[in-house]
């Protein structure tokens, strides 16, 4: 499987509800619709614009259902996953149902990984971490003096703010501003990742 893929591979493979979809979009994304109402519309209005019958919607009595049995239907998805998330980041210039047409040309959606010495790190990070602890937001620094001393003798203080930056990348820790990370419960990672195209 292709990196570019694994967004749309993410995606279950019958059918979306428009709630599934909302559903898939905060767990996906970590936003939540109900506090963020214009960024789900957003996400919405992409797919309802994008596909018709022909393309997998199906409208029925009480809302829409897509088939993701093709690969069109997929992809307009992925797509409206983005563009909810755009609206979010405040780049709202393009209406919704344009945004599986123009975000090929400008993005790469792919799902960022950790290495497996990252995995280990991390779960390292957070056996010495208390939960309460995890809560809050931390410099590199700090959570790197959390560390056995045996490991923080293998790793460098500068490997791990590369570390710290990748964990951000990948949506295991969310950057907090002022050169601080919020590291994310184990299990509840954000996925989705943008990166703009050279």
């Amino acid at each position: 499987m292709s990196d570019d893929q694994a967004l749309i591979d993410t995606l279950p493979r019958t059918t979306l509800s428009a709630d599934e979809l909302r559903r898939f979009w905060a767990e996906a994304t970590g936003l939540d619709p109900a506090l963020d109402p214009d960024a789900w519309e957003a996400c919405e209005d992409a797919v309802l614009g994008t596909l018709d019958p022909n393309r997998g919607l199906q409208m029925r009595p009480g809302g829409w259902t897509v088939d993701l049995s093709g690969t069109v239907a997929r992809f307009a998805v992925a797509s409206a996953l983005i563009a909810g998330v755009m609206w979010h980041e405040g780049l709202d210039q393009l209406p919704g149902f344009l945004f599986p047409q123009v975000l090929p040309l400008l993005f790469d959606v792919r799902r960022a990984r950790l290495t497996k010495q990252d995995e280990r790190l991390l779960l390292q990070l957070r056996m010495h971490t208390t939960t309460e602890q995890l809560a809050y937001p931390w410099p590199a620094e700090a959570l790197y003096a959390r560390l056995p001393d045996d490991l923080r003798g293998k790793v460098s203080p500068v490997d791990f703010e590369d570390f710290v930056t990748r964990l951000v990348q990948v949506g295991e820790a969310d950057d907090a501003g002022l050169d601080e990370v919020r590291i994310r419960p184990a299990g509840r990672a954000r996925w989705l990742r943008i990166s703009i195209r050279h």
